[in-house]
């Protein structure tokens, strides 16, 4: 599998595993179960602890050992915190959840879902990017004779449904020299077991399901959406109420401190976060080989920082990518309004990192 084995040699990893069978039944599970965090710290009912709650944007995976670490290693409880997850749902982003404040504080899928929400009025900030790069690939069947994004023009693409991520795969289509736009349908989840079963002609794929594809022997043909035209991104971040962060900024320095610890102990022991992780999250875990498999590429790439500092963030990466969806049409303002500038310097800050 030629292409399989170049995209596992430069591929970006995030979050999710393929949900099938008695996966999805444990991931409903998790869900409904309002996903309390396993720890002695999350379940302690300590009066001296400040409960913040926390936005899951997906169900947990690798990408959150660091957290999972900084909470089994007492980092939050030293600093007088306790965390209670709010699960993630497949209807109402983690965006809105902070937003709305129904969570303190919480994941957001990437710059350009970040940006969507900020633009139409929602009031939140990002702390720190925890992916310094773009962690999703254009993904087709490599025996549908799908050779390069070109190829897809007109055909079949499942998604999640966000316009964000339908001018990704569009936008690679026509710098590719497509002659049209991908038809779109919206799966969820399901879309990683439509596109083994043809249902689709391609998807957006994170390492978990590119790994998940390969030990269930389906190849794959993968392409960087940052080599044919679009713009490289933050992902995973981290985001805060407004309200929230301005009435407890002693409170948020706190956590961004033991959060960013605890995402410098997984660059530095990779195998005690990932226990971390499994021990935060039992119900809801990938297979040990995929864990392993996600947090080696986490570690090589996606967690370190060009300055060095983990999770910083720049004016020029938000600023090109709100360009990037406003040259789409898609940046819409808090009346709908298409917009034709947006100042993306004021939306993130690092002020809270070491």
């Amino acid at each position: 599998m030629p292409a399989l084995t170049s995209f596992l040699a430069t591929a970006l990893p995030r979050r999710s595993s393929l949900i099938t069978g008695a996966a999805l039944v444990t991931a409903s599970a998790f869900v409904l179960s309002g996903c309390s965090a396993s720890s002695d710290t999350a379940n302690s009912g300590d009066p001296e602890l400040t409960t913040v709650k926390f936005a899951l944007s997906y169900l947990p995976d690798v990408y959150l050992n660091g957290l999972a670490y900084a909470d089994q290693a007492g980092l939050f409880k030293e600093a007088g915190i306790e965390i209670e997850y709010v699960p993630w749902g497949t209807t109402v982003t983690s965006d809105s959840v902070v937003a709305g404040g129904e969570a303190d504080l919480g994941i957001s899928t990437d710059v350009r879902m970040a940006l969507l929400a900020m633009a139409s009025g929602m009031e939140i900030t990002s702390l720190a990017a925890v992916y310094q790069h773009t962690p999703y690939v254009l993904t087709a069947l490599a025996d549908n004779g799908y050779d390069r994004p070109a190829d897809l023009a007109g055909e079949v693409y499942g998604g999640f449904g966000s316009p964000m991520e339908v001018a990704v795969v569009n936008d690679m289509i026509t710098n590719d020299g497509g002659s049209a736009p991908a038809e779109e349908v919206t799966l969820s989840v399901a879309a990683y077991e439509a596109l083994p079963a043809e249902r689709v002609d391609a998807i957006l794929s994170f390492p978990g399901e590119i790994f998940v594809f390969d030990q269930n022997g389906t190849d794959v043909t993968t392409w960087d959406t940052t080599d044919f035209g679009v713009p490289d991104a933050y992902a995973t971040l981290l985001i805060g109420n407004n309200d929230f962060i301005v009435e407890n900024e002693d409170l948020v320095a706190d956590f961004v401190a033991a959060f960013q610890e605890g995402y410098e102990s997984a660059l530095e022991d990779p195998d005690a976060a990932n226990e971390a992780f499994v021990a935060e999250f039992p119900d809801a875990t990938p297979a040990q080989d995929q864990i392993d498999f996600v947090s080696d590429m986490q570690n090589d790439h996606l967690y370190v920082s060009p300055d060095g500092v983990f999770g910083s963030q720049t004016a020029e990466v938000w600023q090109t990518n709100a360009d990037w969806l406003i040259e789409r049409g898609i940046l819409a303002g808090p009346t709908g309004e298409k917009l034709t500038e947006f100042d993306a310097s004021t939306v993130f800050t690092n002020d809270f990192l070491k």
